[in-house]
């Protein structure tokens, strides 16, 4: 894909990440939401279907990205097979969404099948009014000025963030998080899509993230590696997820080493 489509899909989904954000913040301070419980126990409200429904119609009324098959956490996948898919996650942090808690956000990524890797990242987050875009040999900018991931090196001495414990007993690896937390003095429960920035802008070192859904990880994927960081993917113990290991590249090396990711 040329550069030329390449920055005209990457403003499309710049756009399609902040649509629905005027509806998320209202619903944010909307005290008798109703939440509902997926098969899995996780909480899901109408704030994340109409989220997604949004964000569908405005990827899917352009010419530039209306062909693409579209896969979203809350109505799944639709198209023909298409080389490049688009991935919706509507509020990545539902749990803290519907806990009135500010650290949620919209995930956009554009995925090519064929090369296997994303093309382009965003990461919207509507209450912090922030905005993470990138695209392969464009860069990585939040709300438009460049931004890069941290140099920290050492375990010892660098912030750490992680998923919920949750996520590392699905995933099979409480032993993982027992190994950080004896290696890694400053390590942080920052969460979902926020902690994800705060490796991209370089505030936290690294992040290790288990039992990711793909549209979890995707954005993530080309706006680390456009910070200049470093990406480590492994299949999940937890059924059709990822864990992921990422940020600032020695940091990572040493990391994966540690846990022998």
């Amino acid at each position: 894909m040329d550069a030329a489509k390449l920055e005209r899909l990457l403003a499309l989904a710049v756009r399609a990440a902040q649509t629905p954000a005027g509806l998320l913040t209202d619903y944010f301070s909307d005290l008798a939401l109703s939440v509902e419980r997926k098969g899995d126990g996780s909480p899901v409200s109408i704030a994340d279907r109409e989220a997604e429904t949004a964000i569908r119609n405005v990827l899917q009324g352009d010419p530039a990205g209306a062909d693409f098959d579209v896969l979203g956490e809350e109505f799944g996948e639709k198209g023909n097979k298409t080389r490049y898919r688009w991935l919706i996650d509507p509020i990545d942090g539902t749990r803290s969404f519907v806990n009135r808690i500010s650290l949620f956000g919209t995930i956009v990524a554009l995925e090519d099948r064929e090369a296997v890797k994303s093309l382009i990242g965003v990461i919207h987050l509507p209450v912090l009014n922030r905005t993470y875009s990138a695209a392969r040999g464009l860069g990585c900018v939040c709300n438009g000025t460049a931004v890069s991931v941290s140099r920290d090196a050492e375990p010892e001495t660098s912030i750490i963030a992680t998923g919920d414990i949750a996520q590392f007993t699905s995933a099979g690896c409480e032993e993982m998080f027992r190994q950080l937390a004896g290696a890694c003095p400053y390590l942080r429960g920052y969460t979902d899509c926020f902690g994800h920035t705060l490796v991209i802008n370089g505030s936290v070192g690294a992040m290790v993230d288990p039992a990711l859904n793909p549209w979890d990880a995707a954005a993530t994927q080309v706006l680390v590696e456009e910070a200049g960081g470093r990406v480590v993917t492994r299949s999940s113990r937890a059924e059709n997820k990822l864990d992921i290991l990422f940020g600032a590249p020695k940091l990572v090396e040493r990391l994966v080493s540690l846990l022998r990711f």
